[in-house]
């Protein structure tokens, strides 16, 4: 681990070196980390996203861009989001419709079981039946009667 951070300070130390900027006698400019013989002007190197006197003319065509940009991402997602909403709406509809026009099999099939229960009440009534038969029986009506009105509201 120190042999890391020592590593990294010394990989860091060229980030600091000092720019010099010169004109040659052909009126070229160079730039270097070393003076030429006899010249000394140093560079002062500006951050431009906090540099006070940074014209903001120059970086706000580029802040333009991205506010531009990011814009259009907002609005191509908020439209995506609205066409989703819309598709969603539209398939609730159209199973709600599908619940209206086809038959409820579950209210179907507790009406079933009523009139089944009923039936083989009817049967043992005609062979004969204890009393302990009959309970059972009409307990047996009373709760599919009880299922059918729950399940067909």
């Amino acid at each position: 681990m120190h042999l890391l951070l020592i590593l990294l300070t010394a990989l860091s130390f060229p980030a600091f070196a000092e720019v010099y900027k010169w004109t040659d006698e052909n009126g070229n400019v160079h730039f270097g980390s070393q003076p030429p013989p006899g010249k000394k002007e140093e560079v002062k190197i500006r951050d431009t996203r906090s540099s006070p006197d940074y014209p903001q003319a120059q970086s706000s065509a580029e802040s333009d861009i991205i506010r531009q940009a990011r814009e259009l991402e907002r609005r191509r997602l908020q439209q995506r989001s609205e066409s989703s909403e819309d598709r969603y709406r539209e398939r609730v509809a159209e199973i709600r419709e599908g619940y209206d026009e086809s038959p409820d099999y579950i209210c179907t099939g507790a009406e079933n079981r009523l009139k089944s229960a009923r039936e083989r009440w009817d049967a043992v009534k005609m062979q004969g039946y204890t009393q302990g038969e009959r309970i059972r029986y009409e307990q047996r009506i009373r709760d599919a009667q009880r299922h059918r009105d729950n399940v067909c509201r």
